[in-house]
Formats: structure tokens, C-alpha cells, sequence
């Protein structure tokens, strides 16, 4: 990881610019390309302030602690930087890490196809009225939707109706 350390308000510190890298060396191990870390340590009046930005992956995250130890201040910016970059890459990843497993526990738990399978991403209450396929197609020239779910009066199932590309319709019944 290439890191660049500026100092604002006070002496540049080797101690200070080995302990900031030594803290970013920990997120190192989640970062898959090259990265680049531009630290700043500043000090005004009894505020220590860190704050760090870290471009990795095509992400940008960026993280501030102030209190009145630096050395406190590069802890905290540093474990709060790891929890962001954490959190980024499981949202990433698509999935949520269930409470009490390690992520690699979890990987294990699901079956081989599970990252192959597609994923939810939108989910909608529908409420489903009882009409005809007449009024079904009477409502579909009014809404905006590109399709309609209904419960067939004769058929008393449910049914879709939908645009297709052409812009004909198309009814879907389910057979039984």
C-alpha cells in the first residue's frame, strides 16, 4: 500500500509515521489491488485529529477521529476505517454476515451454486384484486405498470398480464 503521512501544526515523528503504517498494514490484508492511504495528523490547541482517505478497489473511504491523544486518535480512525472498508466489501459481495460466524464459516455454510444464483434486489407488495380479463386489459391501458396481477373472476386464479416488447399483451394463467 503506498502511504502518504502529512503532518499539520506539529514536527514531523518517525514513531508517529511507523505506528500510522503499522495500523494500515492490518487493512492491507483485505485489499485485493494496490491502494494508496493519505494520512494527515494535525494538532489545534488539545485536539489531536487523524483523519485518513483510502482509495482501494475504485472505492474511496475516508475516516476523522479527534481526541486528545494522537496516538488514541490513529487507533480509532484506524479501526473505523477497518469496520467502513469491512462493510463496503460485504456489500460488495452481496451478502450480510450472519451474527456469531466468521466470514469464512458462512462461505463454507452455503452450497457451491449459492453466488451463481441470482439475488432478490426489489420486493413489492401487490395487492391482488378480482376482475375479469376485460377490465384486467381496460386497466393496463391506464397504468403505468408494465404488468398486472389479477384474480380471474372465471377462472378464480391468479393471473399476469403484461406489455410485451411489441406492445401486445400477454396473459400468463397457471395450469393446474
Amino acid at each position: 500500500m503506498q502511504t502518504d503521512i502529512t503532518f499539520k501544526n506539529l514536527d514531523s515523528s518517525d514513531a508517529l509515521k511507523d505506528y500510522a503504517i503499522k495500523r494500515l498494514s492490518k487493512i492491507d490484508k483485505y485489499i485485493e489491488r494496490t491502494a494508496e492511504a493519505h494520512v494527515v495528523l494535525s494538532v489545534e490547541k488539545r485536539r489531536h485529529k487523524a483523519d485518513v482517505t483510502l482509495t482501494a478497489d475504485g472505492t474511496v473511504i475516508n475516516a476523522v477521529e479527534i481526541t486528545e491523544d494522537l496516538y488514541a486518535a490513529i487507533d480509532m480512525v484506524m479501526d473505523k476505517l477497518e469496520r467502513q472498508f469491512k462493510k463496503h466489501k460485504q456489500k460488495i459481495q452481496g451478502g450480510k454476515k450472519v451474527q456469531g460466524k466468521a466470514p469464512q464459516e458462512e462461505e463454507a455454510a452455503e452450497p457451491p451454486d449459492a453466488k451463481a444464483r441470482p439475488r432478490v434486489v426489489y420486493e413489492k407488495n401487490y395487492f391482488v384484486k378480482p376482475m375479469s380479463l376485460d377490465e384486467a386489459i381496460l386497466q393496463m391501458n391506464i397504468t403505468t405498470e408494465n404488468y398486472l396481477i389479477f384474480q380471474n373472476t372465471e377462472s378464480n386464479q391468479i393471473n399476469l398480464l403484461y406489455k410485451r416488447q411489441d406492445g401486445d399483451l400477454a396473459l400468463v394463467e397457471p395450469q393446474i
